[in-house]
């Protein structure tokens, strides 16, 4: 199952999950099914069914993944089906730290403690979740969609396990296709040698922001 959620100023987001699906094609694309863009979020309900009844769970959006179910009710649902959840959240602009900035007045502490990373893993591992992969810190769009890009190429392409796809991203062994998509839009800003340097570095530093909680020896087959 696939889930991407647009942020309200353009469809970027969905734009990247389309090219990362597209090159998976053969990769039992056929039986994703989910939502994509501003115009087709979930409601509460959709999101529930679909959470309760997929084997793995892609998210990629704005902000935090907690914004779109209430904890209280991720802790009531039965996630046994769903062996893998991969949220990559975090994504932020201007826009959508206004957005996140009228939420939070009406917040209590402890309800914003339970959209840290930490906790979002304990309440999807609760419901039954073998394995979460989550962002540690805020990113911006280029650099999760390739965190992202990574960690499909190597779980179905190279069927490595969730925990080898985590080192391999920390190691920097991306893939061809994750690579292409993120060098297309850097060579454009960055012309000289001397910068490519300074990309490397803020893509290493991203690598790790995706931490994984739970079995460290599932396959995607």
């Amino acid at each position: 199952m696939l889930l991407s959620v647009c942020d309200t100023d353009g469809t970027s987001l969905s734009m990247k999950m389309n090219e990362i699906l597209e090159s998976h094609s053969q990769h039992f694309s056929h039986l994703w099914e989910g939502f994509m863009g501003s115009k087709q979020t979930p409601s509460l309900s959709e999101l529930e069914q679909l959470l309760c009844s997929c084997s793995a769970f892609i998210y990629l959006g704005m902000e935090h993944f907690m914004e779109n179910i209430p904890p209280g009710k991720l802790a009531a649902l039965n996630l046994s089906e769903c062996r893998m959840a991969l949220l990559f959240d975090r994504v932020q602009n201007n826009a959508s730290i206004l957005r996140q900035a009228k939420f939070d007045m009406h917040r209590r502490a402890g309800q914003f403690a339970l959209k840290e990373p930490l906790e979002t893993a304990l309440l999807l591992s609760l419901g039954g979740v073998g394995c979460v992969v989550l962002n540690q810190w805020h990113s911006s769009l280029q650099q999760n969609t390739h965190n992202m890009a990574t960690v499909v190429d190597n779980l179905l392409r190279f069927t490595h396990t969730s925990g080898q796809t985590i080192h391999a991203l920390r190691k920097g062994d991306s893939s061809e296709i994750s690579q292409n998509m993120v060098a297309g839009s850097y060579d454009q800003v960055l012309p000289t040698d001397s910068k490519e340097d300074n990309v490397h570095c803020k893509m290493t530093h991203s690598a790790y922001n995706c931490i994984l909680y739970g079995l460290p020896n599932l396959i995607v087959s």
